[in-house]
């Protein structure tokens, strides 16, 4: 038996044919739902009790379970707690039969027989889900608007007013024996695209704390690892202000920001929209594959935005969000419902085989700016959503949409006479699909973007390049048209300038430092080729099993080594043993602590794997490293660096 996972979302605006009497209304509506486990079918008002009756639909011989702290909650706020049940036990397991369906009633104090709207609430524990908006079908009453929230341009030089943001808390109850002392969050920067892994260490009473350079209030996740498994705290961060974190045993997070301010969150982190406001995976799926038309779930996707913009706005006067909070939630409601369409598109144009008929007609139909109409629903020009974490997938699918990409095609990101007009077809091709009078935010952001992604690359070509790197910067620093853009990309072309001055550095002294020399001190005065691997990632595997036999070539090289780390608990430790016997045996493969894998993957600023570091003969980090390939050319390689190494050492 396992526990149903109650806390997945899913947004539900079940319809039926309401019968409604004095007693109460059959098959309600609801705005939102937690759980697509279980649905209320009747609601029974009588003078000692309210009556609902539940269906509910799970894997046979599985269970769930309604907390005895489980009450409604009308339209005044008032609360009305569940007395018991009937086919069900308050507080204890209830097994699916094998029909995979069950029905059972909760009886709670009773509410006024002319109640017409209330919210299901189990509590606020992790697992506990809710169903909001309770109603008669077609009958939900009209939700008070509130005031607006508007960005002048006084708020907004405070928005974008950087300074050092503090995150610090406490995991009740906290022990070594739970095995883990750090957390990770990976955290980023939301106008260039640059993604940077923070670990926070945990202390032994539970307590953390954790500084970084903000841009503006930002949303984010600490990510705590353990083996296979992981837990997510969400939080919200702003520029110049402490949050305060404080993680219960019962999974419940709360958090609460020191001297709040305009952008500052009140009861939305508490009350969270997310869950309830988004585009479920699993929804966006079975309509695509049932759709199969792009503009068919298009046009699903806005009419349901619209449903769960409705539940926004109920969520945010239930919860007396304030206006900016609104406003966010609003915001990432549109955002998750035009990012789900983004990759749907996306899916589509890249799926085909090239040079089909099928597939021409398809892009054709990409390449015309009518059918991202939906696109002019979006919040493209609106700086809150950079406070979002959905902006970021939002962006990704929108720089990689078929009218922007095919507007670039043909740039050559070395030749200041190619990338010129693609990035003038770029914003005016943005411009046609955003709708507004000049290329918006998001369209300057996809440029900005741009131009990190191929920082690296320009400088890392010969010196002439880098002349060209400067008159592209500077003409394209002038389109960004926003002095918030611009001063990142200043910083970011200035950090990749220092960068590659040298063609080596020192690394930091710090603890992952420590981590580090601990397991490659022994390969001093050679080179050292790192590989950051893991069982489940599958070009990883692939790499290795490719690069034995250049491997075994140098396995008595004088010059060159090999080092393999791999995370403990990635992988059931049979599957593991097999592979290294198999691909790596003779080599030094190193199973080392999640903890230190989190600060190895801070040191080297990566996420994802294979990831490679190559460190030279006096332990410093190789710019521009070596790569697996065939034999010949990774000695040239080596021999590249040690006349680099040479060079500089003059």
């Amino acid at each position: 038996m396992s526990k149903t996972l109650c806390g997945l979302a899913a947004f539900l605006c079940v319809a039926g044919t309401s019968s409604a009497t004095s007693e109460g209304f059959r098959n309600p509506a609801w705005l939102g739902s937690t759980t697509e486990t279980i649905r209320i079918t009747d609601v029974e008002f009588t003078d000692t009790a309210t009556i609902l009756s539940f269906h509910e639909r799970y894997k046979p011989g599985w269970w769930i379970q309604i907390a005895q702290e489980t009450f409604l909650e009308d339209m005044n706020r008032r609360r009305y707690k569940a007395i018991r049940g009937e086919g069900i036990t308050l507080g204890e397991h209830y097994v699916t039969p094998e029909s995979g369906e069950g029905r059972f009633k909760v009886l709670f104090e009773p509410m006024p027989e002319d109640t017409r709207c209330f919210d299901f609430v189990e509590g606020f524990q992790e697992g506990n889900f809710r169903i909001l908006g309770i109603h008669e079908a077609g009958r939900l009453p009209e939700i008070p608007r509130g005031e607006p929230f508007r960005m002048t341009d006084e708020l907004e030089r405070e928005f974008f007013r950087a300074d050092t943001a503090c995150i610090r808390g406490r995991i009740e109850g906290y022990s070594r024996e739970w095995g883990f002392d750090n957390m990770q969050y990976t955290r980023r920067i939301a106008m260039t695209g640059e993604d940077t892994p923070i670990t926070i260490a945990i202390r032994e009473d539970g307590t953390f704390e954790s500084r970084f350079l903000a841009y503006h209030p930002e949303e984010g996740w600490l990510l705590i690892r353990k083996e296979d498994k992981g837990k997510s705290i969400r939080f919200y961060a702003e520029p110049g202000k402490t949050t305060d974190i404080l993680v219960r045993l019962d999974g419940s997070v709360e958090c609460t920001i020191q001297s709040p301010g305009t952008f500052s969150l009140r009861n939305s982190l508490k009350h969270d929209y997310q869950t309830l406001c988004d585009y479920p995976y699993f929804e966006y799926k079975a309509d695509a594959d049932s759709l199969k038309d792009f503009q068919r779930l298009a046009d699903c996707a806005m009419r349901k935005m619209e449903t769960a913009l409705q539940l926004a706005g109920y969520m945010a006067w239930r919860y007396e969000y304030t206006p900016w909070e609104r406003h966010l939630a609003e915001n990432y409601t549109k955002l998750t419902h035009g990012e789900a369409v983004l990759r749907c598109a996306m899916t589509q144009w890249r799926s085909l085989p090239a040079e089909t008929a099928e597939k021409q007609a398809l892009l054709d139909l990409h390449a015309a700016p009518d059918t991202y109409r939906f696109l002019r629903r979006m919040p493209l020009d609106d700086v809150s959503c950079l406070a979002l974490y959905a902006y970021n997938p939002f962006v990704n699918g929108y720089e990689f949409s078929y009218p922007l990409l095919k507007a670039w095609k043909g740039s050559n990101y070395l030749l200041e006479d190619s990338l010129a007009p693609a990035d003038s077809r770029m914003l005016a091709m943005e411009q046609r699909l955003s709708g507004c009078a000049k290329p918006s935010l998001c369209g300057r952001i996809t440029l900005l973007q741009s131009m990190v992604f191929n920082m690296d690359y320009y400088l890392s070509r010969t010196d002439d390049k880098k002349t060209e790197l400067a008159k592209s910067f500077s003409r394209r620093r002038r389109l960004l048209a926003s002095p918030a853009l611009q001063r990142q990309a200043d910083r970011v072309y200035a950090e990749a300038l220092a960068r590659w001055k040298v063609p080596a550095y020192a690394l930091p002294e710090c603890e992952a430092t420590e981590v580090l020399r601990r397991l490659t001190d022994k390969y001093k005065g050679k080179y050292l080729l790192i590989d950051f691997w893991g069982m489940s990632c599958a070009p990883c595997r692939m790499a290795i099993q490719n690069s034995k036999p250049m491997r075994e070539a140098l396995r008595d090289d004088k010059d060159v080594d090999f080092l393999f780390i791999h995370a403990e608990g990635e992988a059931p430790e049979k599957e593991y043993r097999k592979f290294v016997t198999a691909y790596l045996n003779g080599e030094d493969v190193q199973q080392i602590s999640r903890s230190d894998y989190n600060k190895l993957m801070e040191l080297f600023r990566f996420l994802g794997i294979p990831h490679y570091e190559t460190l030279d003969p006096d332990g410093n980090v190789v710019r521009d490293g070596l790569r697996y390939t065939d034999t010949p050319l990774f000695r040239s390689q080596v021999e590249e660096l040690k006349q680099k190494r040479a060079s500089a050492n003059r």
